[in-house]
């Protein structure tokens, strides 16, 4: 679709196609939904704690995947190519892991630089979402700049735990992973958000995943 479109600058994940620059090299926002399946998978673990050195190898055919390690820790994975008009320039991935802390959410991101050039990660946050009848944002958590590229050991970046606000009212609610990011050489580009698993937090006790 950017092709056909002859996007100047395009991001594409399994969220769905956001264009920047339009054909004429005009600024543009648009986005266009892609219609996805998740997939599901069952996380490795050793003595029940989950194996996290497999991020690079799990979910790397352009899907979102989750998995759910325990009633209280989940993990998404996005893969995302990004390009001009001529077509790919690169490829990264994004991971955002949940670990639900009585009513409190805690995240940490990784991001996972594949090819093109070097990576430049900035404006990066988590937000958190209450998925009630009309969304309500519980949360944004800004996140360092970061900068991944081919040279070992910088092709991933671990950012550190965020750790969430109460959430009080009884309903689902997701986070969402943000970014820019700018490869060396080129303008900015804005990514669709990651979404995590859902969870629900009830009217009392702890927050958990269904």
């Amino acid at each position: 679709m950017a092709l056909k479109q002859k996007a100047q600058q395009w991001v594409c994940n399994a969220e769905g196609l956001t264009v920047t620059k339009d054909a004429a090299g005009q600024t543009v926002n648009t986005f266009t939904a892609k219609k996805s399946t998740d997939y599901t998978a069952t996380a490795t673990t050793t003595n029940g704690l989950a194996v996290l050195d497999d991020y690079d190898s799990w979910c790397e055919f352009g899907t979102v995947c989750h998995r759910k390690i325990s009633n209280y820790i989940a993990e998404t994975k996005g893969n995302a190519a990004y390009g001009d008009q001529s077509g790919v320039i690169g490829n990264y991935d994004a991971i955002l892991r949940t670990n639900l802390n009585g009513r409190q959410g805690q995240w940490r991101s990784t991001v996972i630089w594949d090819n093109g050039p070097a990576l430049t990660f900035s404006s990066t946050q988590v937000q958190c979402v209450e998925d009630s009848w009309a969304p309500i944002i519980c949360g944004n958590h800004g996140l360092p700049n970061a900068t991944v590229t081919t040279y070992s050991p910088t092709w991933r970046h671990d950012y550190g735990v965020i750790y969430g606000n109460l959430l009080n009212n009884a309903d689902p609610y997701h986070a969402a992973f943000q970014t820019i990011f700018t490869p060396a050489g080129y303008p900015a580009y804005r990514a669709a958000n990651l979404a995590s698993m859902s969870f629900t937090c009830p009217s009392s006790g702890n927050c958990y995943f269904p």
